[in-house]
């Protein structure tokens, strides 16, 4: 699966470019995903405020971030091309 993110300020053409990316059968383009704020939440349980953090490794760590994007975007494995649209992601670069 190919990823890749469409984020931008409130009116910017977000949801009109994922809708045109709709019309191509290769590519998914959905609205807001859940999957940024799940992102954000998982990174969150495995920070240092968290004292069971250490026993995570770096490896374990992308490893579990990346089965959020492969279990929720399981349904559409089919397709070539993944856009997830939030913009939570604009926060997010460095993790990208």
């Amino acid at each position: 699966m190919k990823a890749h993110f469409i984020s931008g300020l409130p009116r910017s053409g977000s949801t009109l470019l994922a809708a045109l990316l709709r019309q191509n059968p290769r590519f998914h383009a959905a609205m807001t995903s859940p999957v940024g704020g799940l992102v954000d939440r998982m990174l969150e349980a495995m920070s240092e405020d968290n004292e069971c953090s250490v026993f995570i490794s770096l490896e374990q760590k992308l490893a579990l971030i990346m089965s959020i994007f492969s279990a929720y975007y399981h349904p559409q494995a089919e397709k070539e091309v993944i856009f997830d649209t939030n913009r939570l992601w604009c926060s997010k670069l460095p993790l990208i």
